[in-house]
């Protein structure tokens, strides 16, 4: 594993953090109260710069391997808090002299707020300490092999290496939408979809067999350790004989926006399915096929099962609205053998 490279007697005088990086869109404040919440941090622990937030760890690879799929994160680098120009380029030359061997490219991208000095001050006697310090070292503004984030925020900042690139998306918000989930490829993906969205997904499940409710509870399972779990439940639907009547029973008794990963073959059948269920929506319709299966295999969830009855459309089955009964998992990173063994005991 990664981690954050340091000599023995030097550990006691650094201040390690991690630097996450906001991709830009969405509020900065939910990126902040979700990695808040996801990491259980105490005041003081996290503090913003720029588009950036520093988060202080005694671990920061801890910390960037568990907000690495966190929506609204473009980046994480691990490094030290400095105060001061000179201590900016000791602890700089200190991560390089650690990450950066010779004949190795580099670059170092700033941010900087409530200072006399610029970003490209910054960077140019960053590149200048880097230069004179590793031999043959290199700078590479389009592909380097290590790049150094910088956060100055008046005399006090942050110095790291970037160790990974985060999901990008929107940072979730308080919207909820609900993701009618069979556990297939489609709706796998479009749950984290929408997710990367900013949205807080309510996954739906109605139940048909043992092999789609794993893989239902194993994406579910999968999300609630990539979001904030508060942003993230599954509900699973029980009774009658038609698994897609019990939706359409959901449906109408909830009037939360609901995504389907359905694609219908014609065009009029979507129409027909908007007058039918306004809150019902179809959003991978215009999303190619290729786009969806690498969504689903950056899941990590294995190869997609073919589902029996229940995994199409009928509009007679959705409008039979049958009675139903809920079973409700959220709130927590969740096990997915823990789900399973919860809906077998209830069944």
């Amino acid at each position: 594993m990664f981690r954050l490279k340091t000599s023995r007697g030097a550990r006691p005088l650094l201040k390690p953090v991690a630097i996450v990086g906001w991709r830009g869109a969405g509020r900065f404040e939910d990126l902040e109260t979700t990695a808040v919440r996801k990491l259980e941090l105490r005041q003081g622990d996290a503090a913003r710069v720029d588009d950036s937030l520093l988060v202080s760890a005694k671990d920061p690879v801890e910390v960037a391997r568990r907000l690495s799929f966190l929506p609204g994160v473009a980046w994480i680098a691990v490094g030290y808090r400095f105060s001061g120009a000179a201590g900016y380029l000791k602890h700089l030359e200190l991560l390089a002299k650690k990450y950066l061997t010779r004949g190795r490219t580099f670059r170092i991208s700033a941010r900087v707020v409530a200072s006399t000095q610029t970003a490209g001050d910054v960077v140019l006697a960053g590149n200048s300490a880097l230069l004179s310090s590793i031999p043959g070292a290199r700078v590479d503004e389009r592909k380097p092999r290590v790049r150094f984030r910088v956060c100055f925020d008046g005399r006090r900042g942050a110095c790291g290496v970037e160790i990974r690139a985060g999901p990008g998306g929107l940072p979730p918000g308080g919207e909820w939408v609900a993701c009618l989930a069979s556990g297939g490829e489609r709706s796998s993906s479009m749950a984290w979809m929408a997710a990367l969205s900013g949205y807080s997904v309510r996954l739906v499940h109605s139940r048909t067999d043992d092999i789609a409710l794993r893989q239902v509870a194993r994406l579910y399972s999968e999300l609630s350790h990539r979001v904030d779990p508060r942003c993230l439940d599954l509900v699973v639907l029980e009774g009658g004989k038609d698994p897609l009547a019990r939706i359409g029973g959901w449906l109408h008794d909830h009037k939360t926006p609901a995504f389907a990963g359905w694609r219908p073959e014609r065009s009029d059948i979507a129409t027909s399915l908007a007058e039918r269920f306004p809150n019902l929506a179809l959003p991978l319709i215009l999303v190619q096929d290729d786009v969806i299966g690498s969504t689903y295999r950056s899941l990590g969830l294995g190869s997609a099962p073919k589902l029996g009855r229940g995994a199409g459309m009928s509009f007679r089955a959705l409008e039979a609205r049958s009675a139903y009964s809920e079973l409700r998992f959220g709130g927590v990173q969740a096990d997915s053998n823990t789900v399973i063994d919860a809906v077998r005991r209830g069944a």
